[in-house]
């Protein structure tokens, strides 16, 4: 009985808490709450990655250039500005 009465406090608080993360990452981007979020997801991944790491050796990459493939980020286009290409050159219509 009091298992589920924390664990129904800890998901209403869990809830509260990405409202409340959505809610400055999105309107203070740059701010530290949401670098220290990015942060947070950074270290999770990485540790992931290095958990599952025995895994990938015993099971090989089956996706090489998939999802889970490297793109370089100086080979995007810029979706910013829609006039601009891949040089860095005015296109003229």
């Amino acid at each position: 009985k009091a298992a589920k009465k924390v664990g129904g406090w800890a998901v209403g608080i869990a809830i509260l808490g990405m409202i409340v993360t959505a809610w400055q990452v999105s309107e203070n981007p740059d701010g530290v709450y949401a670098s220290v979020c990015r942060l947070c997801i950074t270290i999770a991944g990485c540790i992931l990655k290095i958990i599952l790491l025995p895994f990938k050796f015993i099971c090989g990459n089956f996706f090489p250039s998939g999802a889970g493939a490297h793109h370089p980020i100086s080979q995007a286009p810029d979706y910013r500005e829609p006039y601009r290409g891949r040089l860095g050159v005015v296109e003229m219509a």
